[in-house]
């Protein structure tokens, strides 16, 4: 895909607004290291490409409505210039107020496989619950459990932390709690902020995070970005945030760690199909990697993923997918599992 094609497609999915500088296009979050013929480069990932920082700049300015020297030379505009280093998308909508024809953007998969696509989410959990799970426990030196293991029920009684002492129903007991104390703090996150921090401590200690803030108003502050889950505002994200948000707001918010992270990139790549991956990642644009180590992490991928790591966007992504896997999970016995559940075996997934 070209570059603007790149860009139409992160816009048409909510990731970036009609409206862009092409600083908006080299954040942190999209930076990757790629190995060329000149050796290592600095490029930036944008859609399902990869852009030098010169070319992003060049382009944008060189297509622009008017003034863009590629419009000038007869080549049509891609974008219209708003002011100094801004730029307005266009040709994404039939009714868009130019004469000029932009040639639309082709798709990543056949009209066959878009109506194929709800059930990506269903394949991803089919794959996770008929895959036969076993993992070498590094930490003990020891296959866990020792004999693999089919099935949801079964992969959710595997599950351990921080040791195989402490089992499932253990920790669901530590879960519930934290989460009926966010419910009670949440009525009125002011006059609570004091417990509202003691409690995320609690949550970090439990997780083996550090506490990112001792600053009781910056994590109501963040609490309340996090409800809207708009991705204008963003919430501070990373694996102690990501926590706290999943035990107020349980049935919208998965953890998304770097367990996690792994485990559904992991299903991606062995349950689907290249055009399938091309369509999950239409959907939930914003996954990708999550730094960590232990167990199998880092993991290798036969793919090239963003790096999702403290990316709100991400978060978001991970959630709505978790949701859509949960309700697959759910259809024949509605309610039976939550969200943690889910969570759960992702974890152990992801070791």
């Amino acid at each position: 895909m070209t570059l603007y094609e790149s860009i139409v497609l992160e816009v048409e999915q909510g990731a970036l607004p009609r409206q862009i500088r092409a600083t908006d296009l080299l954040g942190e979050d999209r930076r990757v290291i790629r190995q060329s013929l000149e050796g290592e480069v600095e490029c930036y990932r944008i859609g399902f490409g990869f852009f030098k920082k010169s070319h992003i700049r060049t382009q944008m300015a060189n297509a622009a409505q008017g003034t863009g020297y590629w419009v000038k030379s007869g080549q049509a505009p891609q974008y219209k210039r708003i002011a100094e280093g801004l730029y307005e998308v266009l040709g994404l909508t039939e009714q868009e107020e130019t004469a000029v024809q932009v040639e639309a953007p082709q798709p990543v998969a056949t009209q066959a496989a878009l109506q194929a696509a709800p059930s990506i989410e269903a394949r991803l959990l089919n794959h996770l619950i008929q895959t036969p799970f076993q993992i070498f426990d590094r930490k003990r030196r020891t296959l866990h459990p020792v004999q693999p293991v089919t099935g949801f029920k079964a992969r959710l009684d595997t599950y351990f932390w921080p040791s195989p002492a402490t089992g499932y129903i253990a920790t669901e007991k530590v879960l519930d709690s934290f989460i009926a104390r966010a419910h009670l703090l949440a009525a009125d996150l002011d006059l609570n902020a004091g417990a509202v921090l003691q409690l995320f401590a609690e949550i970090c200690e439990w997780g083996g995070v550090r506490l990112p803030t001792e600053d009781a108003q910056v994590v109501v502050d963040n609490l309340r970005l996090a409800q809207r889950s708009s991705r204008k505002q963003a919430a501070a994200m990373n694996s102690a945030w990501t926590k706290l948000y999943a035990m107020f707001y349980p049935d919208d918010f998965l953890i998304y760690d770097s367990r996690v992270a792994t485990a559904l990139l992991g299903l991606a790549e062995q349950a689907l199909t290249d055009i399938d991956v091309a369509l999950l990642r239409q959907r939930y644009p914003a996954l990708g990697r999550v730094a960590g180590r232990g167990g199998s992490r880092p993991r290798s991928t036969r793919m090239v993923w963003r790096n999702a790591y403290t990316c709100w966007a991400a978060q978001l992504d991970a959630n709505a997918l978790g949701q859509a896997m949960l309700a697959a999970l759910n259809q024949a016995a509605p309610g039976q599992y939550r969200l943690r559940h889910l969570e759960a075996t992702l974890f152990m997934e992801g070791y």
